[in-house]
């Protein structure tokens, strides 16, 4: 009974340990981009993870969407599990953190300002939005 009773304990502990919870962080840079940080509760590493943007209403149409929502950015976190990416032209949007099923988390990412805009403007000039520069842009 007792070995028995380690043994549940031991499953039970090493299930804790494992466990992990995805986390977001989008913070207003104040020049027309956005900080987006993701990481896990236990601290593992979120390198490569994909980031989702979307805009933040209900889409049912022939682009590819998440969440019911038309994605209109993917991209992945680079070695400091971070990205720093122009603010979307639409003004509200919602940046997602996938890390797979279980492993999604959001938060809604702030709205580009006027006294941003002419910083704004070199920011998406130089940046590689690849595939998404039209929809990022809203163009």
């Amino acid at each position: 009974m007792k070995k028995f009773l380690v043994l549940i304990m031991g499953v039970l502990i090493s299930v804790v340990v494992f466990a992990h919870s995805p986390l977001i962080s989008v913070d207003d840079n104040g020049d027309g981009t956005v900080y987006i940080e993701g990481g896990f509760s236990n601290g593992a590493s979120a390198e490569g993870v994909e980031i989702i943007i979307v805009k933040d209403k209900a889409y049912n149409g022939p682009e590819e969407s998440f969440k019911g929502k038309e994605i209109i950015y993917k991209g992945k976190l680079d070695a400091k599990n971070s990205l720093t990416i122009p603010k979307p032209a639409t003004e509200k949007y919602e940046v997602y953190f996938n890390a797979g099923e279980g492993h999604v988390a959001s938060k809604k990412g702030p709205a580009l300002t006027a006294a941003e805009k002419a910083n704004w403007d070199k920011a998406t000039a130089s940046f590689d939005f690849g595939e998404w520069k039209e929809l990022m842009l809203e163009k």
